[in-house]
This record gives structure tokens, sequence and C-alpha cells, in this order.
């Protein structure tokens, strides 16, 4: 080798670990948001699941077995702080139960924006 060849190889060592640190963080970055999104999606079907489930009871049991049922079924699924601020609602409208919840999931990252979630189910009461 050359003196010039011999000096850029010197000058170049190390650049390729900070290349490697910045996409070692945007890697992390991006797979700790696409876990974030695989949770809230977890949780709306944990929601649509205890809104069904609770509707199916109230058509039997009115509207208090609806919440009792939604409410117990959001404790096995989606105890902890991701049922913090979840709100049920069961209501009967002539011959239709119609159960609704609504909650806010955080987001994990802090540039993105919370997830609200707002479902709602209806059932068709016995007579």
């Amino acid at each position: 080798m050359d003196k010039d060849t011999t000096a850029r190889v010197v000058a170049d060592r190390g650049i390729s670990s900070i290349q490697f640190v910045f996409a070692s963080a945007l890697a992390l970055l991006l797979f700790v948001v696409m876990a974030n999104l695989v949770v809230v999606q977890y949780g709306r079907g944990a929601l649509r699941s205890a809104l069904e489930q609770g509707a199916r009871a109230g058509t039997v049991g009115g509207t208090a077995a609806c919440e009792d049922i939604a409410g117990q079924v959001i404790d096995d699924l989606l105890g902890g702080r991701m049922s913090d601020g979840l709100t049920l609602r069961c209501v009967r409208d002539g011959a239709v139960i119609v159960a609704s919840g609504s909650v806010t999931f955080e987001s994990w990252t802090p540039l993105s924006p919370d997830f609200p979630i707002s479902l709602m189910v209806q059932a068709t009461a016995e007579p």
C-alpha cells in the first residue's frame, strides 16, 4: 500500500460503529412502535369480546348481568394498567341490549399519540 491509502484506511477506522449505533437505535424504536400496535389491537379485541359476552348475557339477565359479565371478562383479559380509565355501559333500548365501552391506551413512545378506542355491540333481548 502506498502512503495515501494507509492514511485513508486509518482515518476511516470506526466510522461503521457510528452507523451501527444509529441503525440499532432506529430498529429498536421501530420494534417498540410495532409491539405497541400489537398490544393496542389485543386490547381492542379484549374490549370487543367483553362487550359481546356482556350483551349476550344481558339478553337473558338484563343490563346488570350485561355489565357484570363484561366486567369479569375485562378483568380476565385486560387487567392492570391497560384497563385503567375503561368505561363499560349497558342499556336496554326496546328489544335490544346495547353494550358500549371506551378506553384510551397510552402510547409507549413520546412522539406518537394515545389510542382512543370506542366500541358498541347490540344484541336482541329475549322476550
